[in-house]
């Protein structure tokens, strides 16, 4: 059984399947189409305008090391969610600068740039943003983004575009969503080679370009939605918080559609005790009949997989018997929604889906105890805690081992220390986190060694 979340889930991995050209090196922008021709190039209707030049994230990537800009309008929590999200990032950029967003003088122009600057947050926690406010082709704040004349204000909405250059400041790649901070694990989208991408809670909305209009302004143009079907819902409650379980409003019910929502409400019940929190935030599950419709409606055909942005899950409906795997699957994705929602974002896919694997007691039908005979290979946790180091290993090797590290630290310091410190850690700051926490990285690794 493949377990899929958005948290971690190849979080990095459409930034760092690019190549960064030479460590360091402040390349003019060049880019290039995917079959290597010129950039395409939009021309405006009236004499004389300028173009457009349609860069993508790729190609921002492939021109040298990013500069990461950090909005610091929000709040602590919204602050340090967007620190950890570029943590995640960076990690595939060992070069990378990070800078603040109070650090760029808009008003003085493109020259106070720093070089491929890549910016979280939109106007609402990033200064840089609110100061560009209408001069630039999109607009996002906590309750709306605005591009191509569409507005899109769903929860959970969000979008990663490649800005054009314009007279008063250079090309940026974005990452900004509705909601506060409103880049929760937003790297997850599956992005790269288009200018501009939508998404929303169930996945990838629509794609876009930039052009000119008829009075020379860059606009978008963006391409057919995605698929999106009505849904009909039933309410359950969860420890008094109003929890939507949703099925496709075109299929009868099926005979178990009772017995499967009762396993949601177990399963996310569960994930609430283990977590040790009063009530979860509002989820919604939507349920999939089979992979394939799955796939088709969100692009992943795993069993499941969260998307904390929107605080939905999306599962394939299965097993519903108590104790059951759809049961431990509820557990495992709802454990990823609460912390997305809850705690700060996870800074490693391997505590991110250690939480869940522990929380769940089980990866793939078997449960810790088993694993702990089961599994040779134990490298140091701070190897694994790059996303691409965590995502090149097989799943069946990495998250049992991941469970297992979080079930040590949990009980060598407790779930608050966890949450506080080792949650947010880095490669760069594990064994300081580990410190502050009440351990040692080496006892960490000895734990999870002698498990047997």
């Amino acid at each position: 059984m493949m377990l899929r979340t958005m948290t971690g889930m190849a979080v990095v991995m459409a930034l760092v399947a690019t190549a960064c050209g030479r460590d360091g090196d402040p390349a003019k922008l060049t880019p290039a189409s995917k079959d290597g021709a010129a950039p395409a190039v939009a021309s405006g209707a009236g004499t004389g305008a300028a173009a457009v030049v349609n860069l993508t994230p790729d190609q921002l990537f492939a021109s040298g090391s990013p500069t990461f800009v950090l909005g610091t309008l929000g709040d602590d929590a919204a602050d340090r969610a967007i620190a950890t999200q570029v943590e995640l990032a960076r990690s595939g950029f060992p070069h990378a600068t990070v800078v603040l967003d109070t650090s760029i003088d808009v008003a003085a122009g493109s020259s106070a740039w720093p070089p491929r600057p890549v910016l979280y947050g939109g106007a609402h926690v990033n200064a840089v943003i609110a100061a560009l406010a209408d001069q630039l082709p999109v607009q996002v704040d906590a309750e709306r983004i605005v591009v191509g004349g569409e507005r899109y204000t769903g929860v959970g909405d969000h979008v990663i575009a490649v800005v054009p250059a314009a007279a008063t400041y250079p090309a940026f790649l974005l990452y900004a969503g509705t909601g506060t901070p409103g880049v929760v694990e937003i790297n997850g989208q599956r992005h790269g080679g288009e200018p501009i991408v939508i998404g929303d809670g169930h996945g990838r909305l629509r794609d876009g370009t930039w052009a000119l209009d008829a009075a020379g302004k860059v606009t978008a143009t963006m391409g057919p939605r995605a698929r999106r079907i009505a849904w009909r819902r039933v309410e359950r409650s969860v420890a008094g918080v109003t929890i939507r379980v949703a099925f496709p409003a075109q299929l009868a019910a099926a005979e178990d559609e009772p017995a499967v929502v009762d396993a949601v409400v177990r399963g996310l019940t569960i994930a609430v005790g283990r977590l040790q929190i009063s009530a979860p935030p509002p989820i919604t599950v939507y349920v999939y009949p089979d992979r394939r419709s799955k796939q088709t409606l969100t692009g992943d055909a795993g069993d499941g997989h969260a998307m904390a942005l929107a605080s939905v899950l999306h599962v394939i409906g299965s097993d519903p018997v108590a104790g059951g795997g759809f049961e431990h699957l509820m557990t495992h994705e709802g454990t990823h929604a609460i912390t997305g929602q809850l705690w700060a974002p996870a800074a490693s896919a391997l505590i991110g889906e250690g939480i869940a694997v522990w929380a769940s007691g089980t990866y793939a039908g078997v449960a810790l105890a088993d694993w702990q005979r089961r599994l040779r290979d134990r490298p140091a946790a701070a190897t694994l805690l790059p996303v691409n180091v965590f995502r090149s290993r097989p799943e069946a090797e990495t998250y049992p081992l991941a469970g297992l590290l979080v079930t040590v630290a949990i009980e060598q310091v407790g779930l608050d220390a966890v949450r506080d410190h080792l949650f947010t850690a880095t490669a760069a700051t594990w064994a300081d986190a580990c410190k502050r926490a009440g351990t040692t990285a080496a006892a960490l690794d000895a734990a999870v060694a002698a498990l047997r």
